[in-house]
């Protein structure tokens, strides 16, 4: 009688933690090396700040149990050092609502099919709208999770054009990705780690759109020259083997309407204005130009106008001087002025901000969970001595030496915490303050963490939109890196070459 052969189990295949795992984690580890790190302190600015070269040991405070469930709470409502997350956080969630109700319009949906249809016969001009659209997404409300609603929009017409599935996987992630690396406004990170780091969202917002433009043409003509290789040679194509497949599995309709009404061209007209508010809004205009002083003079003459004063209040916040309260209350407005202008009624639009801020509540509560790694270092008085550990070790290079090697630790850092939210808030505390010993100017960091998260998220298995994309192309994830590692090596240099410029300005 022949043996039985014994089929061995399979292996389970590692899957990375999800990121409140991780930062929960990050949180009892710090509290553990509350106990072996000294404690220490710097002295202090006029400013607050910690002056480097200052740092002298103090006795300890080893964090407990308590202190570790203690500190997330900590973190959204603030105590201490540490400032409450809540304020980003509700305009995280609403933003998610901005979102919602623009989904349910189908207005940005209808325009982004509009657009890709009426270009369909240019390929390069197709390519370059798609991403810069893309672009605009992800630099605007971090454009990522949704990706793969883009692919399932642009594939059909990619494919008609006689490209492969890759291409239209390239404009979504390097277009979304490329965004979020330059993120001009997008409260997710730029406004989140600007916060942590203690400066204005509008601080460095010139070199970000520098950055947006310089960056999006560099993707759009390394997407157009590997277009053109595949419109000449499809064999070339890793996909090749189910080009028919593709078609069959994605096909082209002519006969979709397409037609955008009236209030859905409003519901647009509002989405865009958000954005221009919001840009308008966080500018430092003052810091820029110390006459442009025009919002502030306009503030106080409606202060000083009885008849504008009852109406409008006396409280306004200026242009230039918003922060993430401002950025809640514009959004509100927005989505109710959406609804009125699609004729919802009011508890359409209810339900609508409640939907879209219920779905992004488990991006709001990371931030006050990362958030409680800072509450514990410094309740634990072990961050001045994390930060001089760190000083003594980064802070001796020289500044162009100082930003490439932050750019590969933030690199490598994301590729496991591909979150905009937990790797802001998990690190910015203390690369803020590194940047500052380095004689590097803490919006530079704050667009180090930028580059660094975009371009993980491009090649990263953690990144959802490159698992989904790749997933629904039947691509495997070692083909995408194959073809992707090349691009995101040539961005890379890019990006330190941006970061020499600015070091030198």
């Amino acid at each position: 009688m022949a043996e039985e052969i014994k089929e061995k189990p399979a292996r389970k295949k590692f899957q990375m933690p999800n990121t409140y795992v991780i930062l929960f984690a990050v949180i009892a580890f710090i509290a553990l090396l509350t106990w072996f790190v000294p404690g220490g302190a710097y002295e202090l600015s006029e400013g607050g700040d910690a002056i480097a070269g200052t740092y002298h040991v103090v006795e300890s405070n080893p964090q407990g149990l308590w202190d570790i469930f203690m500190a997330p709470i900590t973190g959204m409502l603030g105590g201490g050092t540490v400032s409450g997350a809540i304020s980003i956080s509700l305009t995280i969630m609403l933003f998610g609502s901005l979102l919602e109700m623009m989904d349910r319009t189908c207005a940005l949906k209808t325009a982004i099919k509009r657009i890709t249809i009426a270009n369909q016969n240019n390929m390069h001009a197709l390519i370059a709208i798609l991403v810069i659209l893309m672009a605009f997404f992800g630099t605007l409300e971090g454009a990522y999770e949704e990706g793969i609603v883009y692919f399932l929009m642009f594939v059909p017409v990619i494919l008609a054009l006689g490209l492969d599935t890759v291409t239209a996987i390239m404009i979504v992630v390097l277009g979304t990705q490329i965004g979020c690396l330059s993120s001009i406004i997008n409260p997710f990170s730029t406004g989140i780690a600007s916060g942590i780091a203690g400066i204005s969202p509008g601080e460095g917002m010139i070199p970000r759109i520098a950055m947006f433009v310089i960056f999006t043409g560099l993707v759009i003509l390394l997407i157009c020259r590997y277009a053109d290789k595949i419109k000449a040679h499809p064999e070339k194509s890793v996909q090749f083997f189910r080009r028919e497949q593709d078609l069959k599995e994605f096909p082209a309709a002519d006969d979709e309407d397409l037609t955008l009404t009236g209030r859905q061209k409003g519901a647009l007209a509002l989405f865009v204005l958000t954005f221009v508010f919001m840009i308008v809004g966080l500018t430092p205009w003052t810091s820029l130009n110390p006459e442009w002083t025009f919002f502030e003079d306009f503030v106080a003459w409606v202060a000083a106008t009885p008849g504008l004063r009852n109406v409008l209040g006396t409280d306004i916040t200026a242009f230039g001087n918003w922060y993430f309260p401002e950025l809640s209350m514009i959004t509100l407005i927005m989505v109710i002025l959406i609804g009125v202008v699609m004729h919802y009624d009011a508890d359409t639009i209810i339900d609508t901000i409640l939907k879209g801020a219920s779905g992004l509540v488990s991006t709001a509560f990371v931030v006050p969970l990362a958030r409680g790694i800072q509450v514990v270092m410094d309740n634990g008085q072990i961050t001045p001595s994390i930060l001089n550990m760190c000083e003594n070790a980064l802070a001796s290079l020289p500044p162009f030496a100082f930003v490439v090697v932050a750019l590969v630790c933030y690199f490598l850092i994301a590729c496991l915490i591909p979150s905009s939210t937990g790797l802001a808030a998990a690190t910015m505390g203390i690369m803020g303050t590194l940047s500052t010993f380095a004689g590097v100017d803490v919006y530079i960091m704050v667009i180090i963490y930028l580059m660094a998260l975009g371009l993980a998220k491009m090649i990263t298995p953690c990144s959802i939109v490159v698992m989904t994309c790749t997933a629904a192309a039947h691509m495997s994830y070692g083909d995408w890196v194959k073809k992707i590692a090349p691009i995101v090596a040539v961005l890379f240099a890019a990006c330190c070459a941006f970061l020499c410029v600015l070091v030198m300005l």
